[in-house]
């Protein structure tokens, strides 16, 4: 929101210069972007009267004007299509220096002198680009100076609003904001009811009140289609950034930032009946005044006759009934539209306007009355005409009060850690809202029905807060009873995860939830779920995985010449279920690049294959200091390539009893080459852990060491390739159970003596009792044990 000083100040008095007003808003909240002064002093530029205008001889577009400046007239040649007798202008008089560095002189242009320049806004540093010459009004002194005369000793605030605060929308919200922050004095507008000329209605019809609570509309006829917008108000909305249309489009909008209700105005001559307020027709199409053309949804509200939608509700108004040039009936529209009627439907359909921005944080509901009669007083006065009463629709909806707020003195110390006058707060309260009672440390407050923010006891510390100022309150370091926090051995933390991926020369990265349908379904096919309110269609939809936002921030990585990646990410993924959501708690990480840095020791670098990714796994599964084995078994997830990708399993004990299931606790593998050949990177491998089951630790527990020798055998046996050697090794362990103290991997072949298809597996077996020595009967009997397992479960024959 810009705000011009010289406007601000005619709605309050208060002691500050420009910047003074901008730091005090600052400190309160409302943040202020920079103040701009509108422009310096233009000396020997001065407003004039052009008395004649004849065509140039020696030139087609330039013409011949005589111009009367007050103490003198002046022969000036120009080339502006505007210019015509009697037009009020900025004269430049010779020694002129206007701002963008021109200095005028005396000059013949085509062999006639010319004693100054007729200026247009452009040229006076008020708009970039201008089409003609500045019009002023006929009341303008001749003779008097242009910078005084436009109040160009002026200065722009940019004021950065936060959400809650759309109160502060317009001039009279920032004036009552500094009012109640510099205990000013505030001047609010005298706006009396316009009495009726003609007995012209509109029938309105709230088809959807809940949405559309207040809807105001006034007939007003015979206007002059030709009525200038005063360069007061031209000035006002250029001082805003609103660029000056017609005369009342340009009312509309002044109201809009003068009180902070949008407005809109129909041609009467184009509406097909009375007016209805309801929910568009799924399909049905609406031209807008920006020249396109939108495609509405059901749950779309707006503004119709009685044959189709003319007007976007709070958003845009539609080309079909817009204001024209030969326009001398209009329909004023005033309505109140909740903030979830309009929240979304701009950024659905790409139409960010002053009035959707206004509507979505919240528009006083009492404002609308207020803000018809005062478009309604305009116009009569700028363009002239007959208004008809104030229409209404017979079931609005009456809307209630805000309910009034608690708010106590030992509460409020409490929170600002500080004392504070009973007398004081009770001044602060009434510059806020105009309903106080109480006093002498409890107070109750109602308050204003602008102030949205306003809903329960904290919200009132904040203001207190706010309006004493935020450096008066004390610094203190807060007093925290000391508490111990019971730590658990049977998960690893998060911390822990880190910290080792960290190690292995990882770096951790943070993507978004949201992503596009699109990359979704190029990883997962799992239906995901879908956001109601999306920020941007490639923003749609919950991520089921982090691997996609990975893969798009290695992508980056190596669009910028980072040949070496390895990321990872702790966060949570996002699932349908029958009962609703469910969000999972996941690790990820995607590896890319040489296995280690280049180095001068070592000679051909080799870039990181399978198993690398696998031991990264390992060393973070080791974490939990789990006896069994996590088993990699061939998966067939279609995103990974099919001879490199691995699902990984383990079992765990549900709590219940001794009985254990295995679990899928994540996957790994290597980028499918079409998805590696989409996002144009090459040997790209991945892995996702779910953490609620993968971290499961086994609490440490004591051991008897014993002190009798233990006895290793070794066995080789010969399998499917397609048998996984963990799950060997689990049937080992839990067939041969307490005397088994551990079971190695040493050797797998697969050559000459072997199957083709097969593969030998040679495992070591550590055998040992902790309260005798073994015997050989012992020993022999667990082998055969072993090897019959081994035969049964897997069709394992010895290797000879």
């Amino acid at each position: 929101m810009i705000v011009s000083e010289q406007w601000l100040r005619d709605w309050v008095d208060v002691d500050l210069s420009a910047q003074e007003i901008a730091d005090c808003l600052t400190n309160a909240g409302l943040e202020v972007d920079g103040v701009e002064a509108v422009g310096k002093p233009i000396d020997n530029l001065v407003v004039g009267r052009v008395l004649s205008v004849r065509k140039h001889p020696n030139a087609d577009r330039l013409n011949l004007t005589t111009v009367d400046v007050g103490d003198q007239q002046l022969e000036i040649v120009c080339g502006a299509s505007n210019v015509r007798e009697e037009l009020i202008v900025a004269v430049a008089l010779i020694g002129a220096k206007l701002p963008n560095g021109l200095k005028i002189k005396r000059a013949k242009v085509r062999g006639i002198e010319s004693n100054g320049m007729l200026c247009s806004a452009s040229e006076l540093g008020l708009e970039e680009s201008s089409d003609g010459l500045i019009e002023l009004d006929p009341d303008a002194e001749i003779g008097m100076r242009v910078d005084e005369y436009l109040q160009l000793d002026d200065h722009l605030i940019d004021i950065d609003l936060t959400p809650n605060r759309g109160d502060c929308l317009s001039v009279q919200g920032i004036a009552r904001e500094l009012n109640v922050l510099a205990n000013g004095q505030y001047h609010p507008l005298d706006v009396g009811e316009i009495t009726s000329q003609i007995d012209d209605e509109v029938d309105i019809d709230l088809l959807e009140s809940d949405a559309c609570p207040r809807y105001f509309a006034r007939v007003v006829r015979g206007i002059d289609p030709k009525a200038a917008t005063p360069i007061w108000m031209q000035e006002r909305l250029r001082r805003s950034a609103v660029r000056p249309i017609s005369a009342v489009v340009d009312i509309t909008n002044y109201v809009m930032l003068e009180l902070g209700q949008p407005m809109h105005a129909f041609d009467r001559a184009k509406l097909q009946g009375g007016v209805q307020v309801r929910f568009a027709n799924d399909g049905e199409l609406i031209a807008l005044l920006d020249d396109s053309e939108a495609t509405l949804s059901k749950d779309t509200l707006v503004i119709a006759d009685q044959q189709s939608a003319i007007a976007i509700a709070g958003v845009m108004g539609g080309a079909g009934s817009s204001i024209g040039d030969d326009t001398i009936d209009i329909v004023l529209e005033s309505a109140h539209f909740t903030r979830k009627s309009v929240a979304g439907t701009a950024r659905r359909y790409g139409l960010h306007t002053e009035s959707s921005q206004r509507f979505e944080r919240g528009v006083d509901p009492m404002l609308c009355e207020q803000a018809i009669q005062r478009a309604s007083e305009l116009v009569l006065e700028i363009c002239g005409g007959q208004v008809g009463p104030v229409c209404q629709s017979p079931n609005q909806v009456e809307i209630a009060g805000k309910p009034p707020v608690e708010l106590r003195l030992s509460r409020l110390e409490s929170l600002l850690g500080m004392s504070l006058d009973a007398e004081e707060v009770s001044n602060i309260l009434n510059r806020i809202a105009d309903q106080v009672s109480g006093g002498d440390g409890q107070w109750v407050v109602t308050p204003p029905s602008f102030r949205f923010d306003l809903e329960r006891e904290a919200d009132l510390v904040e203001e207190v807060a706010r309006v004493k100022g935020y450096d008066n309150i004390p610094v203190a370091m807060p007093r925290i009873a000391p508490r111990s926090v019971v730590g658990t051995e049977a998960y690893i933390t998060d911390r822990q995860v880190r910290q080792a991926l960290v190690a292995r020369d990882y770096r951790e990265a943070i993507t978004y939830s949201f992503i596009e349908p699109k990359l979704q379904q190029a990883f997962d096919s799992e239906a995901p779920v879908r956001l109601a309110n999306p920020l941007a269609e490639n923003m749609s939809v919950m991520r089921t995985s982090l691997i996609p936002g990975l893969v798009q921030a290695l992508q980056f990585n190596i669009n910028r010449q980072r040949e070496r990646v390895r990321l990872f990410e702790v966060g949570a993924s996002y699932h349908n279920t029958e009962s609703g959501y469910r969000e999972v708690k996941r690790l990820a990480g995607v590896v890319c690049g040489l296995r280690c840095p280049a180095q001068w020791g070592v000679g051909d670098a080799q870039n990181v294959d399978f198993y690398d990714i696998k031991a990264d796994l390992d060393a973070v599964l080791s974490l939990t200091g789990q006896p069994k084995p996590i088993i990699f078994e061939q998966s067939t997830r279609f995103a990974l390539h099919p001879g490199q990708q691995a699902v990984l399993t383990r079992e765990v004990n549900d709590g219940t009893g001794d009985e254990e299931s295995v679990v899928e606790i994540g996957w790994l593998g290597r980028l499918h080459p079409e998805l590696e050949k989409q996002f144009n990177v090459n040997n790209v491998f991945v892995f996702e852990l779910n953490l609620e089951t993968a971290l499961m630790a086994r609490r440490p527990s004591f051991t008897t060491v014993s002190r009798y020798p233990s006895v290793k055998r070794d066995i080789s046996v010969v399998v499917d390739d397609a048998v996984p050697v963990a799950a060997l090794m689990r049937a080992v362990e839990i067939e041969l159970g307490g005397p088994l103290r551990k079971v190695e991997l040493f050797d797998v072949y697969r050559g000459t003596g072997v199957t083709e298809g097969s593969k030998s597996v040679s495992l070591s077996l550590e055998l040992r009792f902790v309260d005798r020595t073994m015997t050989d009967e012992e020993v022999e009997a667990l082998f055969s044990s072993a090897r019959t397992v081994l035969e049964k479960e897997f069709g394992a024959t010895l290797r000879s």
